[in-house]
């Protein structure tokens, strides 16, 4: 372990080669001296093997916040499915126990390697198996973790805003479970800036000599699409039900509509933050893509075109009021990221898509306001 934080001072392949074996044989028993495959840890050998790297990280051993992320990328490489397994297990309990170097060092980890990838994705649907739907009574514990480690709470919303934003063949849209949806609703609202916090970060200063993070994308496009296309699903869910009409959002949670308004907030705290807000470049404020706002207009054409579906009247009326609550959503949106100059990216390509969509007064009233500007 020791020589792993040392691989910046040294050159050659070969230091690097001799320091993955030394965590091989000596951390993860995982190989013998001779190179031979060991038998897995056991329940009780991966828990101390766990509370160790706990304690080393909350050590003054580590010199540094980047050799503290050397080491840990060192010890948790992507490829290495095994570690990935063992990774999860670790930061759930360094969650659990508020241990902030290690949820600071594993959204270091996850910025790295890109909070949509599969390597980070997996780690979020890993944690939100034991938070929220193995144990849900544990978020409890999960209250001030926006406080604690904002950089990795903002990776892991990014993470599973794309994990739960994915689009089915027979769904528009794969709710998270309403514990998650809650706990995320929470943290937005208590916390405006939390979305902000991976661009916040100086990334060159905390990764070792060498090491090029990607480029830092927050979790705001992938949790508005939530925000945008739940009341399509849950309309479609209850389009066989002869439910009144004014009722028709009856299954759709009302903490979206408070994501929504959390989120929107957030955007114009970026646009005025507070005096102890700074961000680590002059370009934070554009912290949303347009590609990716566009990339949540398919969804809703494709549920236009299986509207043919709803077969009664009633169904096709709860229909159009979701249709329009889901409109004026990403109308919303768009003026706000415009006005706070949150957007990047080709803006009039995005102009363009929203022609696809059905009429709506409060977004034609945002095309024509912003179009030509």
């Amino acid at each position: 372990m020791c020589t792993t934080q040392n691989i910046g001072r040294t050159s050659g392949a070969k230091h690097v080669d001799i320091s993955m074996e030394i965590i091989s044989e000596f951390v993860f028993c995982e190989v013998d001296r001779r190179g031979s495959r060991k038998r897995r840890l056991n329940c009780i050998q991966e828990l101390q093997l766990l509370e160790v790297l706990c304690d080393f990280f909350t050590s003054s051993v580590i010199g540094g916040e980047a050799v503290r992320n050397m080491v840990f990328m060192s010890l948790f490489p992507p490829t290495h499915s095994d570690r990935s397994r063992l990774l999860i297990k670790l930061v759930s309990m360094a969650s659990s126990t508020k241990n902030v170097p290690v949820l600071t060092a594993t959204g270091m980890w996850m910025q790295k390697l890109g909070c949509t990838s599969k390597y980070s994705l997996d780690l979020a649907q890993g944690l939100v198996k034991d938070y929220f739907v193995l144990i849900p009574k544990a978020v409890s514990g999960l209250q001030d973790l926006p406080q604690l480690a904002p950089q990795f709470t903002a990776n892991f919303l990014t993470a599973v805003a794309e994990m739960y934003g994915v689009v089915e063949k027979r769904h528009i849209f794969s709710p998270p479970p309403d514990t998650l949806l809650e706990v995320i609703t929470q943290w937005v609202s208590d916390n405006p800036t939390l979305c902000l916090a991976a661009l916040m970060v100086n990334l060159q200063l905390a990764l070792p000599l060498g090491g090029v993070p990607m480029a830092a994308i927050t979790p705001f496009a992938g949790l508005f699409k939530w925000c945008i296309l739940a009341p399509l699903h849950y309309v479609s869910q209850t389009s066989t039900s002869d439910i009144p009409t004014s009722d028709c959002n009856s299954s759709e949670s009302p903490l979206y509509s408070r994501l929504h308004l959390a989120l929107l907030e957030s955007l114009l705290e970026c646009y005025a933050p507070s005096p102890g807000l700074h961000c680590a470049d002059a370009s934070a404020t554009e912290n949303i893509s347009a590609q990716h706002i566009a990339a949540i207009i398919e969804p809703i054409v494709r549920w236009l075109k299986d509207r043919t579906r709803m077969e009664n009247e009633s169904a096709r009326i709860r229909g159009e009021l979701a249709l329009h609550m889901a409109l004026d959503r990403l109308a919303q949106v768009i003026q706000v990221a415009l006005v706070t100059h949150s957007v990047y990216g080709n803006i009039q390509e995005l102009f363009s898509q929203l022609e696809m969509l059905p009429e709506n007064r409060l977004l034609q009233i945002v095309i024509n306001t912003h179009r030509n500007l």
